[in-house]
């Protein structure tokens, strides 16, 4: 048996699937990153002429048109974004969505789940919505569960945004406890005009453009989609002939609880789940190459995001930071996800996104290695991949080549 430096089995990523700003599918995902498309823009799906910044990252209108070929028909649009992302990571894997045989348990995370569904009939003058279309597990798995068999646990988390990756530390753990055979993890949003309501009020949203990390910065952007990844361990997935595209080498969680919307200044939480990591890796912080980091262009939290890895990950090198927000917008319950996603590729193609809109690098953000917008091409076999939720929740999973020997 495949086993990881600790002696547990050794889990891999073997399929991942997307929707994004950038359209339908991980491929679709991964060029706008190669690319360097920022995918932020004018909200086109409700009004937002009242509100002093009016961005969004959308999936775009062909997308959702799209999806009635792959996906059933369902009022909440995160379902299906949900559905369609299991749909392809489970068909990259080379796993059939249907029929029993194999223990198929399913991890998701959200922030919002199917709220809008809420929002829309409110504001149609509609007051007899469900009030269970706010969080219910079946309404916002139904349509992954008419085109996917599953046959072991389904599991909702919603710890803000950092669901993605709870929902793959969470999967990572049944996977390797054998309480499931494959786990299909991920996390998803809607756009909702509620959550850009919020943010504003919370004055932390830019009026153009996300600039993680730079002097200039004025806020995030909120985004949508759905990210999802099929795990497996290492050992079954190689005797069905498949080939394991990246390894979970850890995972680790933490609560700050120092304020509802912003991290502990010194970013106590991070710090915690970054030592965690790579204390069950047995690595050391020289190992890491890329941190791809929650990074959302608001003024308190990226600096001390940057603090709190240059204070974690202090070696010999400064540690190599950039963050993909630029583009995507803050996807919030699918970011963590889609980032996962792109630390995935950027693993097997040995390319470090950049900081796509960053100009000036803001001095508070120091002792760290910007990557300057363009990118960095070099071979990478470690990636550590980070998110922030209100409230104080951190989650970090620490990513490996698919190759990486694990024993």
């Amino acid at each position: 048996m495949d086993r990881d430096r600790t002696g547990r089995p050794a889990v891999a990523v073997s399929g991942v699937g997307a929707v994004s700003a950038a359209g339908l599918g991980a491929d679709a995902l991964w060029t706008a990153v190669t690319e360097r498309r920022v995918l932020t823009g004018p909200v086109t799906r409700f009004d937002m002429s009242r509100y002093p910044a009016r961005c969004g990252a959308e999936v775009p209108a062909g997308a959702v048109a799209d999806l009635d070929a792959m996906v059933p028909g369902h009022e909440s649009l995160a379902a299906r974004f949900l559905a369609a992302g299991a749909l392809e990571a489970l068909r990259h894997a080379g796993i059939p969505e249907q029929g029993r045989g194999r223990l198929l348990g399913v991890f998701v995370g959200t922030v919002m789940a199917t709220r809008p569904v809420l929002d829309r009939g409110i504001g149609s003058g509609r007051l007899d919505v469900p009030g269970r279309t706010w969080a219910d597990p079946d309404a916002l798995l139904a349509t992954l569960r008419e085109v996917v068999t599953v046959t072991g646990p389904t599991v909702l988390f919603a710890p803000g945004c950092a669901a993605g990756n709870s929902a793959v530390a969470a999967g990572a753990r049944a996977v390797a406890a054998g309480e499931v055979d494959v786990a299909v993890c991920g996390g998803v949003s809607e756009l909702s005009l509620e959550i850009l309501a919020m943010f504003t009020s919370l004055r932390a949203l830019a009026v153009d453009t996300v600039r993680p990390f730079d002097v200039n910065r004025r806020g995030t952007i909120p985004g949508e989609g759905a990210g999802v990844l099929v795990l497996e361990r290492v050992d079954r997935l190689v005797a069905r002939g498949g080939r394991p595209l990246a390894r979970i080498l850890a995972c680790a969680a933490a609560a700050d609880a120092h304020n509802p919307t912003q991290p502990h200044p010194d970013g106590n939480g991070l710090v915690s789940t970054i030592h965690g990591c790579l204390d069950r890796a047995r690595l050391t912080s020289d190992d890491v190459d890329w941190v791809c980091a929650h990074g959302t262009g608001t003024q308190a939290s990226d600096g001390i995001e940057a603090r709190a890895v240059a204070k974690a990950l202090a070696g010999r090198r400064r540690p190599v930071v950039s963050s993909i927000k630029g583009q995507f917008g803050h996807a919030e319950g699918a970011a963590a996800a889609l980032e996962a996603i792109v630390a995935v590729r950027a693993l097997a193609d040995g390319l470090v996104p950049g900081n796509v809109t960053l100009v000036e690098p803001d001095p508070a953000c120091g002792g760290i290695d910007l990557v300057e917008p363009a990118g960095r091409r070099a071979p990478l076999g470690v990636v550590l991949s980070q998110a922030f939720g209100f409230g104080g929740g951190v989650s970090t999973v620490l990513l490996g080549r698919g190759d990486r020997a694990t024993g």
